[in-house]
């Protein structure tokens, strides 16, 4: 860096003729002006010392990147392991929606298997009432006819037509006896 010699100044003024006390006060007025305007100027030492800042700067940010670098690392791993978790999951959660799908499909097989055997036990249903209500209305003559089978045994019983009856059906079964004894009989003579 370049400084002002206000002596030599001084000297130059004095020698080009100007009066001494005017020479020495425009020497330190120039020097002052100097001096001020040159503290604004950075000096080798001032590049010394924000070089060295510079430096510890650079370190700290070396030192911080490094960390965010191992911090960006375990990051990564985790991510890693939570795709692969992920993947996992996701391979249980299309294995779980075609067993469901199956299921589904097993519901629908047993609900119309069901539907078959509810329109089959509705049919059996028609028949066994239909049924039921022919046996009830054939139960129904039959205890009609008995109770006039009975009027009728018990007007026999009471009448001279009970001993008829009784005779009809002992003459019948000796017709029924006679009538199988012929062809028996007619063999023989054969």
């Amino acid at each position: 860096m370049s400084t002002f010699n206000s002596l030599s100044y001084a000297t130059r003024l004095v020698d080009a003729g100007v009066p001494r006390d005017q020479a020495e006060v425009h020497a330190l007025v120039l020097q002052s002006v100097y001096d001020e305007e040159h503290k604004q100027y950075a000096t080798k030492a001032d590049f010394l010392e924000l070089r060295q800042e510079v430096k510890q700067q650079i370190l700290h940010l070396e030192v911080k990147t490094d960390r965010i670098e191992a911090k960006t690392d375990q990051l990564e791993i985790k991510t890693d392991r939570i795709e692969a978790k992920m993947n996992q999951i996701e391979a249980k959660t299309d294995q779980l929606e075609l067993k469901t799908d199956r299921i589904e499909a097993k519901m629908n097989l047993i609900e119309a298997k069901t539907n078959q055997i509810e329109a089959k036990i509705n049919e059996v249903e028609v028949k066994l009432s239909a049924e039921i209500s022919g046996l009830t209305k054939t139960v129904n003559e039959c205890k009609d006819e008995f109770l006039r089978f009975r009027s009728d045994v018990s007007v026999l019983r009471t009448s001279h037509k009970y001993i008829v009856w009784i005779g009809g059906g002992v003459a019948t079964m000796c017709l029924s006896v006679i009538a199988l004894c012929i062809p028996i009989f007619l063999h023989t003579l054969k």
